[in-house]
């Protein structure tokens, strides 16, 4: 059957159990409402399927003329009890009364005739706890496969289960009354119950292999419960008894429950070095709690006629399916010691609170009636199973702390690992350190066989093993998990630890079979994450415990609970180490980011260098291309007149005019080379602007130099005016006070646009008195532009920081300018305002400063 076919049947089917159900609760209800204000017989029947006429308890009237608990009603007013269902309602008048033949125990015969009374006036306490406390069961049942279906509505299992409870839920619901509709539903549940009951069983904790290899056997059950169910029934819809239906209906579904609990058993037995068989313990266990007590009343009822009310172990069938519904939703089922734990308790406070109810019962008439109570009044009741709500908690809690004791000796050593373990990480500052910790308390404390620890590697592609312990093959510590792995998704997603079975019901084929490799190829029972806020650190790989025993809860917590405080102590030991690391390389790392900015630095420099030197072998080559072109052309007319002299001369005609214009060329021709001769050679001294030597210069001549180079800038409008005072030699570095000259002409020639004035003045400064090597120059360039303002004023040498358009400054010429005057020894000032230009002043010493006396500076 397709996927598709598959999910209509199941929700068709589950909404039809769920219709049947709703349907003996509406019936239930009505029942008990009407028989309130009905009239009946002066009896109450057992309700027992096998037997439905058994005769349970009597009114007094009843009781005197001889009818016992345990006789069987024959017949009312001559009409045998099958045929009297169908005019129940219309035997019984309150101005008449009733002829009965009973069969008795003793295989006698009784006739007697007696008035109608109400059904509730017959009810004792163990009835009312009947009539109230079953529906309540039913109720529960419902509950239980109503909220499994909503949590996990895609599983076979789920749907086995809400199957089960409806048909459960509807013939707890049902009341014991023989009337003719209600005694249908009766004989047509009870065969389901049966088919019901295999299709669970044979569905989980796992489906037994001869059901995998023939699912469609899940369905014979359904079909001979079905036409059993409707043979039972018969009487009552055609009047019509079919001999042994009912017996047989009866028997089919105790046939059933009881080769469901062996197939529970066998599964058991064949899992029991599995992971299942937790699971399957849990389930065996519930079926026995919720399953034995009722079969054991009704085979001896039916068989032994033994007079304890059978319906009393029905009280413990919610055991059952909350026991699978549990599992069925977290695929993870509390261990078998503690559903243990919890019978045990429950069982204890049940028992205390039964035999008190079974001494007030005994000793009821005695000790009422000298308070003049009737025992059977439902008041009685009432008042009882308040007292019993009231008492349950107290008794609950103290059984529980006895329960607690016989079961948890070990649980406080858990409880103490848990505190070591905390206490000892709050100081470790090692990755290794927690994740050794974690293993010893994996191994030693828990006993488990082996056990590693993955962590996230350094670039945080995968996990790797950190550490392990136990025997673990090459190869299983070797394998890496992906982070995009789907196990490491469905582990940060759900948060906690995770199961091979947890994958059984996985849609996705190619999901379920990854996620089910890393578990065989790792060979462990768990997968435990490491996290740390919505990052997955790690994962804790749990294998066997050694004792053979599966992983209990109180395991599962402990791991939990490693894996949480690990994950903040690894965390802490990964900031210390960065921290460590840092430390141990701080001073490396400061002098190889000092050596790269001093690179950059360089860099930077070197290239302004290259910007200056752009503009100009621009403005050289203009200046060079006028006086070369004037020769050039020079010698283009020598060419011509140099024929016409050599003519001229052999025709012996006057050649004066000709040599004239010769020596003319010639000497215009000298006159241009000598000022290419001139501008190569102040290139040529110019060109020291990297000469790493001291030498003693005329910064006036060297001012001199800068601006005939500048000199195709200085054409357009610029007039420059020299104030030059009588200057000592300076030993400087030439090539570099050469840079700073040529730019700070340059900037006022953009400061001026091509219309201005470019004022240089320089003097001699007087040195301070007593301090050797005193004395120094003053050198001062002021153009008249527009000036600058006060906040542009104090970023002036800022690098970086330039006032003109994109692509046409670096912002770095001033502040180069600015280093070299102060590795000089000298210092550079700015004085401007708006409107009224901008002067730069730089002051130097005489012998500036070797490259040995600056610091971070090499010869």
């Amino acid at each position: 059957m397709n996927p598709t076919a598959t999910v209509r049947l199941r929700r068709a089917t589950a909404a039809l159990a769920l219709a049947w159900a709703l349907l003996a609760f509406g019936v239930s209800i009505a029942l008990r409402v009407d028989s309130d204000r009905t009239l009946g017989p002066p009896f109450l029947f057992e309700g027992l399927a096998t037997d439905p006429w058994r005769i349970a308890t009597t009114s007094p009237e009843a009781a005197a003329a001889g009818v016992e608990p345990g006789d069987r009603l024959v017949s009312v007013d001559g009409w045998d009890n099958g045929p009297a269902i169908y005019r129940w309602t219309r035997l019984f008048r309150a101005d008449a009364t009733n002829q009965y033949r009973f069969e008795k125990q003793d295989g006698s015969q009784l006739t007697a005739v007696l008035a109608p009374r109400r059904a509730a006036d017959l009810f004792t306490p163990v009835l009312w706890a009947v009539a109230i406390g079953l529906p309540i069961v039913g109720v529960v049942y419902l509950a239980i496969g109503a909220w499994v279906w909503r949590l996990r509505p895609d599983r076979a299992s789920t749907w086995a289960l809400f199957l089960f409870c409806c048909v459960m839920a509807a013939e707890l619901a049902l009341p014991p009354v023989p009337t003719r509709f209600a005694w249908s539903m009766v004989w047509i549940n009870i065969p389901l119950i049966g088919a019901a009951t295999f299709h669970l069983f044979t569905t989980y904790p796992t489906e037994p292999p001869w059901v995998v290899r023939s699912p469609s056997l899940r369905w014979v059950p359904y079909g001979i419960g079905a036409a059993l169910g409707l043979l039972a029934a018969s009487e009552s819809f055609v009047g019509v008894e079919v001999p042994f239906a009912k017996a047989v209906a009866f028997w089919f579904t105790i046939a059933m429950s009881v080769i469901s609990l062996g197939i529970a058993a066998a599964e058991r037995r064949r899992l029991r070095d599995s992971k299942a068989a937790g699971r399957a313990d849990v389930m065996l266990l519930g079926a026995a709690i919720s399953f034995v007590p009722a079969l054991v009343a009704i085979v001896s009822r039916t068989l032994l006629g033994t007079r304890f009310p059978w319906v009393l172990g029905f009280f413990s069938f919610f055991v059952f399916p909350m026991a699978v519904a549990y599992g069925i939703v977290r695929r993870q089922l509390f261990e078998i010691r503690v559903v243990a734990k919890s019978s045990a308790t429950y069982g204890a406070v049940t028992l205390a609170i039964t035999g008190v109810y079974a001494f007030l019962i005994t000793f009821a008439d005695a000790a009422v009636s000298r308070f003049n109570m009737n025992a059977r009044s439902p008041w009685f009741s009432i008042g009882f199973l308040f007292f019993a709500i009231l008492a349950f908690n107290p008794l609950r809690d103290r059984m529980q702390a006895l329960v607690d004791r016989l079961f948890d000796r070990d649980h406080s050593l858990y409880r103490r690992a848990v505190r070591e373990i905390s206490e000892a990480m709050v100081s470790m500052l090692s990755t290794k350190e927690v994740v050794d910790r974690i293993l010893v308390a994996l191994t030693e404390t828990m006993g488990v066989e082996r056990a590693m620890v993955m962590l996230q590697e350094e670039r945080g592609h995968r996990l790797a093993c950190a550490a392990s312990r136990g025997e673990w093959d090459d190869e299983a510590l070797g394998i890496p998990i992906a982070i995009e792995h789907p196990i490491c998704r469905r582990l940060l997603s759900r948060r906690d630890a995770l199961a091979r079975e947890d994958f059984d019901e996985e849609p996705d084929l190619e999901v379920r079979e990854a996620c089910r490799d890393v578990f065989d190829q790792l060979e462990v029972e768990l997968l435990v994450p490491i996290l740390f806020g919505a990052e997955l650190l790690g994962v804790v790989a749990v294998g066997r415990k050694l004792s053979g025993e599966s992983l209990s809860a109180d395991d599962r917590q402990l791991l939990r609970t490693l894996a949480n405080q690990s994950s903040i102590a690894i965390e802490n030991a990964k900031a210390f180490d960065e921290i460590a690391d840092l430390n141990a390389t701080l001073e490396a790392r400061v002098d190889e980011r000092t050596r790269e900015l001093h690179q950059a630095q360089a860099q930077l420099v070197h290239g302004e260098k290259m910007r200056s030197l752009g503009q100009l072998v621009a403005g050289v080559a203009h200046e060079l291309n006028n006086p070369i072109g004037f020769v050039h052309a020079n010698l283009q007319l020598l060419s011509e007149h140099v024929p016409k002299l050599v003519a001229a001369l052999r025709a012996g005609q006057d050649t004066a005019k000709i040599e004239t214009n010769i020596e003319k060329l010639l000497s215009r021709s000298r006159e241009g080379t000598e000022r290419v001769k001139q501008i190569v050679a102040d290139l040529r001294t110019f060109s020291r602007m990297d000469q790493a030597v001291l030498s003693e210069v005329d910064l006036n001549r060297e001012i001199d130099r800068a601006l005939t180079l500048m000199e195709p800038r200085l054409r357009d409008g610029v007039e420059v005016e020299r104030d030059y005072g009588e200057l000592p030699a300076v030993r400087c570095y030439a090539g570099q006070l050469n840079q700073v000259f040529t730019n700070l002409l340059m900037n006022a020639c953009d400061a001026l646009d091509g219309k201005g004035r470019i004022r240089i003045k320089t003097r001699a400064r007087a040195g301070t008195p007593g301090q050797p090597g005193g004395g120094g120059v003053r050198l001062e360039f002021h153009d008249d532009g527009p000036g600058m303002s006060p906040e542009v004023q104090a970023r002036v040498f800022e690098p970086f920081f330039t006032t003109k358009p994109v692509g046409q400054g670096t912002g770095l010429g001033l502040s180069i300018s600015y280093g070299i005057i102060e590795r000089h020894g000298g210092r550079m000032l700015v004085g401007s305002a708006p409107g009224a230009g901008t002067t730069f002043v730089i002051e130097l010493p005489l012998v500036a400063k070797t490259l040995g006396e600056i610091p971070g500076e090499t010869a």
